[in-house]
């Protein structure tokens, strides 16, 4: 099947590049022991430092991730002493995830990476232009988030 006749979205082309340009220079980044911590790891952490002691399934919600993938991704977490995984006081069903303070220390070292990253990305470009852009990105997302 040829797709020649098929044009791509130019934003939805530069979107995509873009998410894995900054994985790739992030993970380019870091140290080589944490690079398997990157992809999915990387957003579990991002949500725990950000509010901690979630259910496992908000998890997989906020990171639209399918619940094997949240799984997988903690048992790595879990096993590198980076979460917990508790089971909730009220519905033992239920697991809560808690980011441990080594968890928080790896988070800690890795977030100026992407800071870094963005900053470097964003070089030349305005205020008021990166206003904008951030703008229509929220604008997007809200649209989807509906």
């Amino acid at each position: 099947m040829s797709t020649s006749n098929q044009r791509i979205d130019p934003i939805l082309l530069l979107m995509i590049r873009l998410g894995r340009m900054v994985t790739s220079s992030m993970y380019n980044k870091l140290n080589k022991e944490d690079q398997h911590l990157m992809g999915p790891h990387m957003g579990v952490l991002s949500d725990l430092y950000q509010k901690d002691g979630v259910r496992q399934q908000d998890l997989a919600i906020s990171s639209f991730k399918d619940k094997a993938t949240i799984t997988r991704s903690l048992k790595l977490l879990e096993r590198e002493a980076l979460v917990l995984r508790v089971a909730d006081p009220i519905d033992k069903r239920t697991k809560r995830i808690y980011i441990t303070p080594k968890g928080r220390k790896v988070y800690q070292t890795i977030l100026p990476l992407g800071q870094e990253v963005i900053a470097e990305a964003k070089t030349g470009i305005t205020d008021s232009e990166l206003e904008a852009c951030a703008a229509v990105l929220q604008k997007m997302y809200n649209n989807l988030s509906k």
